[in-house]
Formats: C-alpha cells, sequence, structure tokens
C-alpha cells in the first residue's frame, strides 16, 4: 500500500471519529436537558444508530437532524455550518433599535429581536434620550425573541423592582425551578434551593408610563417581557394577541462550526399564568390593518390623552395581587453557551 493512500485511509478515520465523538455529544445534550422527558422515552436506540455510517459533513448533519427531529419538538433542532454562521451574524447586528418622537412628547422605542447583543447599548442609549418624556411606546411587534439576559436587563431599565420570569425545566438530567427578578439595588436569579445577587441595570424610566405594542408575530422573549412589564402593573398591552411560544431553549456550539438549539424549559409569566400555546391578550385589542397602523395611532392616542395620569399604572401592581417572591441562594452556574427564548430556527 503506498504512503499517500495509508495517509488518506488514516485522515479518514480521523474524521470518522470526530463524527462519531461529536454525534455521541449531540445524543448527551439532547438526552440530559431535553424538557419532555416523556419523547426520551426510546432515545437510546439513536446512540449507535450511525456507528460506523458518519463519512462526510454531510452525513454528520443528516444523522444529528434525524435524530432531533425525532424529538418532534419544532424548537429542538441542528444548525449545520451556514445556518450556525448566520445566527451569529444575526447575533453581531447592529441598529436593531429604533426611537422617533411624536407631539406632545411621546416617546416611541422599536425593539426588533434580542438576538444581536447590541440591542441592550441601544435600548438603553434610547431610553436616555426619551426619558424625560411624557409617555413612551414600546413596540414588541414582529420581534421573535431572542437572549433572555437581555430581555431581563431591558426590563431592569423599565422598572424600581418587580418580578420578571420563572422557569421550569431540565439541566444534566436534574429538574429545576428558577426565578428572575429586581431589587432596587440588584437583581436575583435563583434556582432551587440556592441564589446569586447581580449587579443590576440603572433604571432609566421608572415612572415614565409605557404602552406595549404586540401582535401575533410577538414570541418568546417580547412576550416575556411584555408579560413581566404588564403583570407588575407596568404597562399595558395595546394591539393583537401574541405568538404564544412560552418555552426556552439552550444553545450549544462545537468547534467544528455546527450548533444545537434544545428546548430545555417552559416559562411563566410573574402572575403565575403560561405564555406557552396561550400567549398574553392585549388590554386594548386593535386589529392590524394594511392601509394605516391603527395600532400605533390607537397608543399614540391612549398617550396623549392619558400622559399626566401614569396610564401604565392603571392596573394594580403585582404585589398588591400575589405573595412576595422567597428569594433562595444560587450556586449552580448558567449554561456557557446561554439560553434563548426565540421563534428563530
Amino acid at each position: 500500500m503506498k504512503t499517500s493512500t495509508r495517509a488518506w485511509l488514516a485522515a479518514r478515520k480521523q474524521a470518522e471519529e470526530a463524527f462519531e465523538q461529536q454525534y455521541e455529544r449531540v445524543w448527551q445534550l439532547a438526552a440530559q436537558n431535553f424538557l419532555y422527558e416523556d419523547r426520551l422515552r426510546n432515545f437510546d436506540n439513536w446512540r449507535d444508530k450511525y456507528r460506523g455510517r458518519m463519512h462526510s459533513s454531510s452525513d454528520f448533519d443528516s444523522a444529528c437532524t434525524a435524530m432531533l427531529d425525532s424529538l418532534t419538538d419544532e424548537y429542538t433542532f441542528f444548525r449545520d455550518v451556514h445556518s450556525t454562521g448566520e445566527r451569529k451574524t444575526e447575533a453581531t447586528a447592529h441598529n436593531v433599535v429604533a426611537t422617533k418622537t411624536f407631539k406632545n412628547s411621546i416617546g416611541y422605542i422599536k425593539i426588533r429581536t434580542f438576538s444581536a447583543r447590541a440591542c441592550v447599548d441601544e435600548t438603553r442609549n434610547a431610553l436616555k434620550q426619551l426619558s424625560l418624556h411624557r409617555s413612551i411606546i414600546l413596540d414588541l411587534r414582529d420581534n421573535w425573541g431572542g437572549s433572555i439576559d437581555d430581555a431581563f436587563a431591558i426590563f431592569q431599565m423599565l422598572v424600581e423592582s418587580g418580578s420578571f420570569v420563572r422557569m421550569v425545566g431540565r439541566e444534566d438530567s436534574v429538574g429545576y425551578t428558577e426565578t428572575l427578578s429586581v431589587e432596587t439595588h440588584q437583581a436575583v436569579r435563583a434556582r432551587d434551593n440556592d441564589l446569586v445577587v447581580l449587579s443590576r441595570e440603572a433604571c432609566i424610566a421608572p415612572r415614565t408610563p409605557i404602552l406595549v405594542l404586540v401582535n401575533g408575530e410577538s414570541k418568546s422573549a417580547a412576550e416575556m417581557l411584555a408579560g413581566a412589564l404588564k403583570d407588575n402593573g407596568r404597562a399595558a398591552l395595546i394591539g393583537e394577541k401574541t405568538f404564544g411560544k412560552g418555552v426556552v431553549q439552550q444553545v450549544w456550539e462545537f468547534d467544528n462550526g455546527t450548533s444545537v438549539k434544545i428546548t430545555s424549559a417552559r416559562f411563566f409569566r410573574p402572575s403565575g399564568l403560561p405564555i406557552q400555546g396561550v400567549g398574553l391578550a392585549p388590554d386594548i385589542k386593535v386589529a392590524l390593518t394594511r392601509a394605516s397602523d391603527l395600532q400605533l395611532q390607537r397608543a399614540i392616542q391612549m398617550a396623549g390623552n392619558n400622559a399626566g395620569k401614569h396610564i401604565a399604572y392603571r392596573c394594580a401592581p403585582l404585589q398588591e395581587r400575589l405573595p412576595q417572591h422567597e428569594l433562595l441562594r444560587r450556586t449552580n452556574a448558567a449554561p456557557a453557551n446561554g439560553q434563548s427564548a426565540s421563534g428563530h430556527r
């Protein structure tokens, strides 16, 4: 056998072993973190299903896709190099937040996504520009979600204190309950019997009345933020019923440029109500029309008519309706690759 042939065979074997090791890692992540345990009943059958059968990147991609598709969850899937690259590009996007000022000192902030790292800085800058306005319209229409941490950071800019979300899920084969909340000088992440205190974003607009625009394409982290503002008595919602995606995904990226996104938790509003399959009903329902933006027009009208009456506080604050959240001490580390509540594939 020629040296070149032996080298080729050795390289091929090495590549195939790498595919198998990576496939094993994907299998483990799904087995240990996927939310719906009943769908994992026969998942062991997939562990060795493609052993000795992955000879190329295409084979590996197809194997991982078939394995995760067997879980029948539209938010759990494998991303090839191209799709992973697209998501990285989205994460580095800028100009995802737009602002306007309407007459009567009404500010307007449109947040397109929570998937771009720039959204927190851009929202902070927008709020600083508009914090002295008589009211603010926060537009979360067509926002498909993204980073929970980013949505939580923006919540902190708008409230002095309050509960943000409760998540119930699985991590490393262990069930957990986790809550995020804000106190006057700190943010709190509590998981089961453990708690971690975080530095918090400064509250930029603690008393400025807020109206939130939502529609059927407001999803996951956008619903999380809108629901938290509503339940804490901080904002009223205008528009249409939201999408109803109330589950959380963890994302892992690999050295070969691929990644997986796995549903690991469901989340609940501060009031205890679910989002999944239900969505958020607006306080003021306004249908979307092609001719003109009646939803925005209604929000501008309400903000102008009620700007001096703190329209955002017309509902009883959450603490008057719910028992106080009990804070616990957390030592568990957060997932290395982060959590997202996103409607994107």
